[in-house]
């Protein structure tokens, strides 16, 4: 039996769909939910999580952003499967899926810690708890302090962060995300209990609070503290000595 051209191309297309189709299976669905605001880091985002390969990325914008273009500046991006407005409210997958909030104000830190939902940001996040879906907030995202804050506020502010980690929400980077980081999250556990009966001790991001007694965490020599850990001691204003 032979085949023509023709059916050996439909051929081939076919399967090429099907591939297509079972790669996508296999990614997992990331929501990057956008606040009414523009910023760059929603690109800048869009990239990192390019490199993974391992997220299929649906952009959650506000409905004006249709009229600037901005839904087809996403499309750019290989990654990005279609984009989700506003106004379509929240879907039904969220359970197996991943929230990223690349940009997160204060205001939206504030009332997710207090459980006040009245924003559409804050009612995606409140679906996700419900569903029980994991959620990021991006580090570089978040609203830094200018320095001219009284302690007191700077105090609260910290606080209500401390709150949302208790909640679930993982406030970290963009590699916190790749599925090769979590491996090593495992394996730097491992090394934690070797280092541990060898006299010494190695911090992740995982255990700082375990290390820490009073809002102090000393060090002692020979141990062995990673970056993502000193982020999380600040974030917590756990002081390392």
């Amino acid at each position: 039996m032979t085949i023509s051209e023709e059916q050996l191309k439909q051929l081939v297309l076919k399967i090429l769909k099907r591939l297509e189709e079972e790669e996508k299976r296999e990614k997992n669905r990331l929501y990057m939910v956008c606040t009414s605001a523009w910023d760059e880091r929603y690109y800048e985002f869009l990239e990192e999580i390019h490199k993974t390969g391992e997220y299929r990325v649906c952009p959650v914008i506000p409905d004006e952003w249709q009229a600037e273009g901005r839904e087809a500046c996403f499309r750019n991006f290989s990654s990005c499967e279609g984009v989700r407005y506003a106004s379509q409210g929240i879907p039904s997958d969220l359970e197996d899926a991943v929230t990223v909030f690349p940009v997160v104000t204060t205001e939206v830190a504030v009332k997710t810690a207090l459980c006040i939902h009245d924003t559409f940001e804050t009612i995606w996040l409140a679906a996700c708890f419900r569903a029980g879906s994991r959620i990021l907030f991006l580090q570089s995202g978040l609203t830094p302090f200018s320095g001219k804050e009284q302690p007191a506020y700077q105090e609260q502010i910290l606080s209500y962060y401390r709150k949302l980690l208790e909640y679930g929400i993982e406030i970290g980077s963009c590699k916190s995300l790749s599925r090769s980081d979590s491996f090593k999250s495992v394996t730097e556990k491992e090394k934690t209990s070797n280092c541990e009966t060898h006299g010494k001790r190695l911090i992740t991001a995982s255990n700082v609070e375990e290390h820490a007694s009073d809002g102090v965490l000393l060090l002692k020599e020979g141990d062995i503290i990673t970056d993502l850990a000193k982020d999380r001691a600040r974030l917590l204003n756990i002081v390392l000595q």
